[in-house]
């Protein structure tokens, strides 16, 4: 089954972006403080997004990820801004195994 959701035709108050991934089983813990901390750092570099939190897994389940960082963006604009900035895309990911993303919209009521 495949949704897609048409949000371009939307009144949205926020983009959410989710991120999910497990690192390699070489992954150092150096490597995912390096991961961490650019992460981190890009508020800073790239102007957005409005809010970034991150953490590892807590290992409640068996078949989590090992890591989340979701980030909340003031538009779809802002959200591409991030993806091409060239500190997004020298974030370390050598060490990365598989990610899996999703972004949704936030209406917040009146």
């Amino acid at each position: 089954m495949s949704i897609t959701a048409h949000w371009y035709d939307m009144e949205v108050d926020m983009l959410v972006h989710c991120l999910t991934l497990t690192f390699t089983e070489s992954a150092t813990t150096a490597d995912v403080e390096a991961f961490r901390d650019a992460i981190a750092r890009l508020p800073g570099q790239v102007g957005v997004p409005l809010r970034t939190r991150q953490g590892p897994d807590l290992g409640e389940r068996p078949t989590n990820a090992d890591y989340a960082v979701v980030s909340e963006f003031a538009s779809v604009e802002d959200f591409r801004t991030y993806l091409a900035h060239p500190a997004h895309l020298a974030v370390p990911r050598d060490h990365v195994r598989s990610a899996h993303s999703v972004q949704f919209h936030v209406v917040e009521p009146d």
